[in-house]
Order: structure tokens, then C-alpha cells, then sequence
């Protein structure tokens, strides 16, 4: 199942509901009102998530009965996908960490951070440990993670903030799933970890973990959908496609992740015991952002994020960006 959190033009606050034929959208209170039922579990993401995984059976059996009983939906049930605002499937995430797990992403950004940041006679010996750090070994994979701002979520179709004290704004796309109840992986997401690039290395050297280059209002994107464990065979078989309007492309796969995603929450867990609604990046998949293709955002840019199987997450560019913060870096001629 593919399951959102939507509004329509019509609707007083946020619903919940799933895709159907991959045409439509309808709440699972329009569901329960066409049957003469109620379900309590399908009030909200939370409370799916808290109450899995009878709320998984419910929901497949009114995905069931919707399918059958399509005709008898009107206009005001049932809509267009592309008619709704598509919100972030899970709105209130429990929290959100991020983990680094595609060592070609971390040396590729990493050996280009420091050629622009450290220009001492040690770098080229710096840039080959770099290099071998993040030399992929099945046997040495390392779990470690950040805390995002989970405040900072975002939806599909929603406008990145830009922060006025950097000049190179970046996405980091991955794959994200979210925990449920009984630490389960309740589903897939895919998630846009924005980053500003010139203000990373102080970042580092502060030794306290990211904070102004990722910590930044509206800096989380997450969707379209949360879809659910059964539609992914193999998430680490997934082709990923970045478009950056008509001007950039670049594609990946989550093959290159070095731990599956059931690896992941067994590390977790012998850190913490992650609430349901918990949203976990699994890392960025390598090739598809600017610090490692040297192709930098610019405003009004629209971003599509395609992740096969779990969709598309749009998210915007202000089309009006006001930098008051020389950059660290070179100044970029092309936002003047």
C-alpha cells in the first residue's frame, strides 16, 4: 500500500487515506463512512503506526473493498492525486536520524570539501586517507548516526528554505523508513536531507555533529507516500533519478547502501528503543547531489527526487534567495 496524509480543497485539516490504481487518493474516513464502520487505528499516520500490525490488515481490506466498490465514491471521496496536497506521510515523526551507509557518497563529498577547504601541503596525503577510510568492506560497515531537526519536515511539493548565511545550497537524496509498533519497518519514504555546503566544514570541526548546515527551518523533505514493506522486494534494489528542472540529471540506486535496512533498526536497537513514527535515512545516494557533481542549485530550481516503487518527492527552490553572509567559498557569479 501507498499511504498519505493529504488535503483537498474542501477538507478542514490533514486526512489520512491511500493511493488506489495509482490514479487516486481517499481517506480512510470516507472509507468508514461508505461502510457504516469505524476504525480507530485509521484516524491518523500515528495511530496506524502505534497500532500495527492490526491497522495493516484493516487498511488492506478497506484498500479491498475500495477497489471493488470504486463507482460508489463521488467526487468529494475520492480524488485525482494530483488534485490533493500531498503533506508529509508521517507529519509528527517521534524523531529523525540519519545514518551514512554509501561510503562512495562520504569519500566523493569529503575529499571535495577538503580540496576546497584545506589547501596545506598535508592535503593530497589527506585526500588518499579520505579515500581509504571509505574504501567499502562488508565486514567494517559502521553505524553511526546524526539527529535531524525533525522539526523541519517537508512535503511534496513544498519550498526548501534557503538560509541567508550560505551561498551553496544542496539535497541529499536517500531511502528513509519509518518504525512502528514492536520496532517494525512500517514502510519506505523516500527522504531529501538539504544540506548548505560552505558552512559544513566548521560544522565538522566542531566536533558536536551538523547543525548550521543542516539544522535550518524546512530543511527535511520527506514522501510523497509511506509505502508499506510488501510493495519492496529488495529496497536495496531501487534505480534513483534526480531532475533539476530541464538543466540537471543524475541518477543512482540504493544498491550501494552497505547495510539493509532490517541491519539498521538491529543497530538501533542496541542504541535505543525508537518510538513508532521514527524516521530513519539510510544515507546519500552517491552521485546525485552538487558536492559531489559540482552542479549547484539555483532559485526557482524544481527539484524531482524518483525512487522506483515508492515514487516521486518534488520540492521547490525560492524563486528569491537574500544572502546576507559572504560565503567561505568562492563567490558564486551566477546568483548575483
Amino acid at each position: 500500500m501507498k499511504l498519505v496524509t493529504f488535503q483537498t480543497h474542501t477538507s478542514q485539516g490533514p486526512l489520512f487515506g491511500l493511493v488506489i490504481n495509482e490514479k487516486f487518493v481517499v481517506s480512510f474516513a470516507a472509507i468508514m463512512k461508505e461502510q457504516g464502520t469505524f476504525c480507530d487505528s485509521l484516524e491518523s499516520m500515528d495511530s496506524y503506526l502505534h497500532n500495527l500490525p492490526a491497522s495493516y490488515d484493516a487498511a488492506k481490506e478497506m484498500m479491498q473493498y475500495v477497489v471493488e466498490q470504486l463507482h460508489q465514491f463521488n467526487e468529494n471521496e475520492i480524488s485525482p492525486i494530483a488534485a490533493v496536497n500531498l503533506l508529509p506521510p508521517v507529519p509528527n515523526p517521534a524523531a529523525l536520524i540519519d545514518f551514512g551507509l554509501t561510503p562512495r557518497h562520504l569519500r566523493n563529498a569529503g575529499v571535495n570539501l577538503l580540496q576546497r577547504e584545506y589547501t596545506g601541503p598535508e592535503r593530497e596525503e589527506l585526500i588518499r586517507k579520505i579515500a581509504e577510510k571509505f574504501q567499502q568492506d562488508p565486514n567494517k560497515v559502521t553505524f553511526s548516526y546524526y539527529k535531524c531537526n525533525h522539526h523541519a519536515l517537508i512535503g511534496d511539493g513544498d519550498t526548501i528554505h534557503w538560509p541567508s548565511y550560505s551561498s551553496y545550497l544542496d539535497i541529499e537524496p536517500e531511502l528513509a523508513f519509518v518504525t512502528g509498533k514492536g520496532n517494525c519497518i512500517a514502510g519506505y519514504v523516500i527522504f531529501n536531507d538539504s544540506t548548505v555546503r560552505d558552512v559544513q566544514w566548521p560544522d565538522f570541526q566542531a566536533m558536536t555533529g551538523p547543525t548550521r548546515c543542516k539544522d535550518f527551518d524546512r530543511s527535511k523533505g520527506i514522501g510523497p507516500f509511506l509505502v508499506t514493506p510488501d510493495e519492496i522486494d529488495n529496497p536495496l534494489a531501487l534505480d534513483v533519478d534526480v531532475r533539476i528542472g530541464e538543466r540537471l540529471h543524475w541518477k543512482g540506486s540504493t544498491s550501494e547502501y552497505s547495510a539493509h535496512p532490517a541491519k539498521v533498526m538491529e543497530e538501533v536497537l542496541k542504541v535505543f528503543t525508537p518510538l513508532p513514527g521514527t524516521i530513519i535515512g539510510m544515507g546519500t545516494i552517491p552521485d546525485c547531489c552538487a558536492i559531489e557533481t559540482e552542479q549547484w542549485l539555483l532559485p526557482s530550481d524544481r527539484i524531482q527526487i524518483t525512487f522506483d516503487k515508492l515514487g516521486t518527492l518534488t520540492q521547490l527552490v525560492p524563486d528569491h534567495v537574500k544572502i546576507t553572509e559572504a560565503s567561505r567559498w568562492e563567490q558564486r557569479s551566477d546568483l548575483q
